[in-house]
Order: C-alpha cells, then structure tokens, then sequence
C-alpha cells in the first residue's frame, strides 16, 4: 500500500483554513513540497468539502516530475482519517480493498459476515479495534476513476452507515453488473478502524506483490513472517470461497490503487491481447526516468494505434494492437489505469 510522508494526516482541518497565504492550491503545493505536517490538515479540509478542483489545481502548479508523487500520496490520505471517539481515544479507520474473481451473476451480495469473521481470524488485521464491508460486489472499471474526494466521500458515507455508502455506490455507477463475462474480478470494500494514532495510509494488509497467493516471494521478507501471512492469506481464501461457490479467489489487496494494479495484472495473464499492451506499457515506463507514461490512442478500424511518451512528452514507441469489440474497451481501461494521462482521436 502507498506510503506517505511522517505527519501529513491529522485529526481535523479547522485550524488549518486561514493560517496560509495563498489559495488553497497554493498552500496545497507549498505545504507538501516541504513535508510540513500542516499538509495533511489543509488537505482534509479540502477533501472533506469535496473540492476535487483545488487538488486539479495544484497538480497544475507543480513540475510534471512531481505530479505522480503528489497525486499518489493525495489519493492515499484521502481513503484514510484519524478521528476520536467519545472518550477522546485517538483511531485511524481507513478504506481496504478485496479483489474477488468469480464466476456466474451477481444477483446476491457477496457472505461479508464470512469475509468479516475470516479476516479476523485470520490476524492479517492484527492491530484492528473494527472491521466493516460493504455488502456488494463494485466493479473495479469504474472505480478507476474515483478522484480523490469521491474516495474520500465513500470513506465518509461507510463510516456513516452503510445504507449511505449504498446509496452512493449506485449513485456513481459503481455497483458491478449481474451478469457478465465468467470469470472476472470485481470488488469489495470495507472499512479497518485501528486504535492509536497509526499513521493513515500506511501498512492495514499486506501487500499483494510480497504475499499475493501467485507472487513471487519478495528474499528480504522475513521467512517465518512470510510463511504466516501466506498460509493465512491461503486459509481466508479458502473459507471464503466455501460460503460463496460463485468466489474463486479472493485476495485481501490494500488501497484503491493497489487493487486496480492487481486486477489489471489478472486481466493481463487472461487474455493474449492485453498481454501485448500491458508488455508495451512496461517497456515504455522502463524507459522512463520517473515511471510516468503518457499514451495517445487512435481506433484505426484494424486495432488501436498507441503512442508512448514520457513526462516531457518525448515519444517513447508506438504500436498497432489488433483488438476489436469487448478487447478494445478492455485495452483502454487498462491505458487509463496504467498512464497517467490518455488522449483519444
């Protein structure tokens, strides 16, 4: 999961409002390039007034190497907040993703009492006080382009109730489709509230490329910690899938971008086409100093015509993939998951 910087979160945003000069981009740029903990307070406040065109804003007025970090840490604080409860105990309670590939409709809600009661024997939440989810599968397409409010937002309506996160999942088109192509991944999400003052953003599960059941082990784990996580990640998945025969597998993944990495990755390995995408995405950032890639894409008639470049826009390469219909669609969700930026026409 994304790390963030020491203190960038904080209990509130009230103190932080007219402390600066500026506008609130302006601060917004200011604060973060010099860590100062105030970031994370004006940045609440911006978050929680869901004023996604001040962020916009501020990803205007930084250099284009800077705006990758920027926005990665933005998009992590805002699926995380600190609060205190009626004795003045100080929480963290922070958004987590499961991806969960399935197979057959979607008509009934995914077993979140067995997913709750799994995940909570299973220790992979250790220092959790509460764990809730949301009783429905999301699709991980259009949660590709939840901005950073609209994270924080669905953070705020699941801590309400869950009835409100309900009702704003269906009001952004996130709930995944009953039927569709067998098998596919979709999502649940929950909620993790953890006592203390834990840094928000930071470790709530493991991390899917050290202990994902098909990853490749990461030789600076510590191998009894590895062995542990593994066998329970293993052993949650299986209790799992006995309550739902739809479920195949179902892998506790981290934050919001954690989980459209993760998804995009299966999709690749399914499907040849998006195989020989996801190759050249990877070629193409390799070849960047800063991982960031830009893509312009053109829908010939015989496939698309994809062009790669870098921050700086120097091109990189550029490739015809034969797609049609279902693939072509597919292929664009995963460049807009993949790029920072994708320009059609």
């Amino acid at each position: 999961m994304t790390k963030r910087k020491d203190g960038a979160n904080g209990t509130g945003g009230a103190q932080a409002g007219g402390s600066f000069a500026g506008t609130p981009a302006d601060r917004l740029v200011r604060l973060w390039r010099t860590a100062d903990q105030r970031f994370g307070l004006l940045l609440d406040e911006v978050l929680d007034a869901g004023r996604q065109p001040v962020i916009e804003a501020a990803l205007g007025k930084l250099r284009e190497d800077e705006q990758y970090n920027f926005l990665d840490e933005v998009e992590a604080i805002a699926e995380s907040i600190q609060r205190t409860d009626s004795y003045g105990d100080l929480s963290t309670v922070t958004l987590f993703w499961l991806a969960v590939e399935v197979d057959g409709d979607l008509s009934e809600p995914p077993a979140v009492e067995v997913i709750e009661r799994g995940l909570d024997a299973s220790g992979l939440l250790e220092n959790a006080a509460d764990t809730k989810l949301l009783p429905l599968w999301l699709d991980p397409e259009p949660l590709s382009y939840l901005e950073a409010a609209d994270r924080r937002a669905l953070l705020n309506r699941l801590l309400a109730s869950v009835d409100d996160a309900t009702a704003y999942a269906r009001q952004q088109d996130l709930i995944a489709p009953i039927a569709g192509p067998s098998p596919r991944f979709v999502a649940v999400v929950g909620l993790v509230e953890e006592s203390g003052d834990g840094m928000p953003g930071g470790e709530t599960l493991p991390d899917p490329l050290n202990f994902g059941l098909d990853s490749v082990p990461d030789p600076e784990l510590d191998p009894v910690e590895e062995a542990r996580v593994r066998e329970a990640l293993e052993h949650f998945a299986e209790q799992v899938k006995a309550a739902d025969p739809r479920v195949r597998r179902c892998e506790p993944i981290g934050g919001l971008n954690d989980l459209l990495d993760f998804t995009a990755d299966a999709e690749w390995q399914a499907d040849s086409g998006l195989d020989e995408v996801a190759d050249f995405l990877d070629v193409a950032s390799n070849e960047t100093a800063d991982g960031i890639v830009d893509a312009s894409v053109a829908d010939t008639g015989a496939g698309l015509h994809v062009r790669a470049m870098d921050s700086d826009g120097r091109m990189l390469d550029d490739r015809l993939f034969t797609l049609d219909g279902e693939a072509v669609e597919a292929a664009m969700a995963l460049l807009k998951r993949r790029c920072r930026r994708v320009v059609t026409g």
